[in-house]
């Protein structure tokens, strides 16, 4: 029997709008649309998130096509069968070149679709150290036609780890339009942008307002509040330090320019990064970001008197009091500088063109 079928790419996602990771495959499968390049993307929803945006751009887009799996457990690894299932219904119809894969999990079907014949790319989104604590994981990884990192540290991590070549593919970033510098260092509005999870670390933040008499002012968390145990801990903090008049939860913000343009000082004080898009978006918007001093994070924020040490909360004070010891000269040119590195190296058409060329 003669058939011929469509050649398509495919991208496993754990939901369509998450974390930093899902925000970058966005803009994946926005390229894919504008250069007509037929791809399906299966949504598994690992975290039960249902979003609207979801069903308008399946609509609205013609190349790209989206599949909504069964609910899983963020870790579990019962979906295999329903992605075999899925490929294995459109055998006759569609034949997938390669597979693009970000979250670690995810693995675990690598082998089968090796099995089927379609190329495997695995995405580190992270610093590898889920990898470095799985050994399943790294068997499945060995059936991956390419790896890719996106920090110099993963990189190196994961090559000392496989022995094989990883390629380094930066994020992208939409260019922002930049908001107003300001000349004054007074910090009285931090913005903490990231979602509620005990991994970003939002406590060190309160015990830093609670610690440090100095800080008179106002700590913004805006983020989707993704562990509810966590931020119901965060909740009791403030109410026995009686911080309750200088901490906001905003939870998930659709347009952060607002509370971008009102902060001082952006503060990621996060355990564990890839390259963190909080750190891209505030450079772009000429607003002075200090983070946590985590292996990944320090190529991005190469300054080390903007990153600070979890041990303790006295490293932001540091953070802080460094960046009100630069000149106004220093401190312009120090937000000038950041907005230049992005616009020239995250961006987003790159980013995406490089994940097709490995895909073929």
């Amino acid at each position: 029997m003669n058939f011929k079928r469509e050649e398509r790419f495919l991208l496993l996602t754990p939901e369509y709008i998450w974390g930093g990771a899902e925000t970058q495959f966005r803009y994946f499968i926005a390229y894919a649309e504008k250069h007509k390049k037929k791809l399906d993307v299966i949504i598994e929803h690992r975290f039960k998130e249902e979003d609207p945006n979801l069903k308008k751009d399946a609509e609205r887009m013609k190349t790209v096509r989206f599949f909504e799996m069964n609910e899983y457990d963020a870790y579990s690894e019962k979906f295999v069968k329903d992605i075999i299932i899925h490929i294995l219904q459109n055998i006759f119809k569609v034949k997938y070149k390669a597979c693009l894969i970000h979250y670690t999990p995810d693995l675990a079907v690598a082998p089968f679709l090796r099995l089927l014949g379609i190329k495997v790319i695995y995405s580190e989104r992270n610093d590898a150290s889920v990898l470095e604590n799985n050994s399943y994981y790294r068997r499945c990884l060995k059936f991956c036609k390419g790896i890719t990192a996106n920090s110099k540290y993963a990189q190196k991590a994961l090559e000392a780890l496989t022995g094989r070549k990883v390629i380094f593919i930066r994020n992208g970033k939409p260019m922002l339009e930049p908001l107003e510098m300001k000349v004054s260092r007074e910090i009285q509005n931090i913005l903490v942008p990231c979602r509620v999870f005990p991994v970003k670390n939002q406590m060190m933040v309160l015990q830093f307002i609670k610690e440090n008499k100095s800080f008179t002012g106002k700590a913004v968390f805006a983020g989707r509040i993704e562990d509810k145990t966590y931020f119901r801990k965060l909740l009791r903090f403030i109410e026995a330090n009686y911080l309750q008049d200088r901490v906001e939860f905003m939870g998930q913000v659709e347009d952060m320019k607002e509370l971008y343009q009102s902060a001082d000082l952006v503060v990621l004080p996060s355990l564990l990064e890839g390259t963190p898009n909080v750190v891209l978006e505030a450079y772009l918007y000429y607003r002075p970001v200090i983070v946590s001093d985590s292996k990944t994070v320090k190529g991005v924020v190469t300054d080390p008197g903007m990153r600070f040490s979890l041990r303790g909360t006295k490293g932001i004070d540091k953070c802080i009091n460094y960046i009100q010891s630069l000149s106004d000269e220093e401190y312009r040119l120090m937000l000038k500088k950041n907005r230049e590195y992005v616009l020239d190296k995250y961006n987003v058409e790159k980013m995406t063109e490089s994940y097709f060329q490995l895909l073929g």
